[in-house]
């Protein structure tokens, strides 16, 4: 089963108004059975958001989890929904609270 941690990030982003713009980064870990997946293009297509991939780790063998440090932007109920979309997958999510800035 997928984890959020900590929690209250993908709560703070449920409680942000949802038409504000907010930037936040969040490390993910994608599971080796969704390799095949566009993931990372079906949050820019999808949900029309901006990713900032700032680290990777995807094995061509397809045999590892794959780990990705994403900075998104958008709007926040967007982000929330697209957020939980990866959970849907069973990524992992992993926020760095200091990093979420809204503007």
């Amino acid at each position: 089963m997928a984890s959020i941690s900590p929690n209250y990030g993908l709560e703070a982003l449920r409680l942000k108004a949802p038409d504000s713009l907010i930037q936040t980064q969040v490390q993910i870990r994608i599971p080796k059975a969704r390799h095949s997946d566009p993931v990372m293009s079906n949050l820019i297509n999808r949900y029309g958001l901006k990713i900032n991939i700032l680290g990777g780790l995807l094995g061509s063998n397809g045999q590892e989890d794959g780990w990705f440090d994403l900075a998104i932007e958008g709007r926040a109920g967007t982000v929330y929904e697209a957020l939980l979309d990866l959970i849907e997958i069973e990524a992992d999510l992993w926020f760095d609270t200091d990093a979420d800035d809204g503007y």
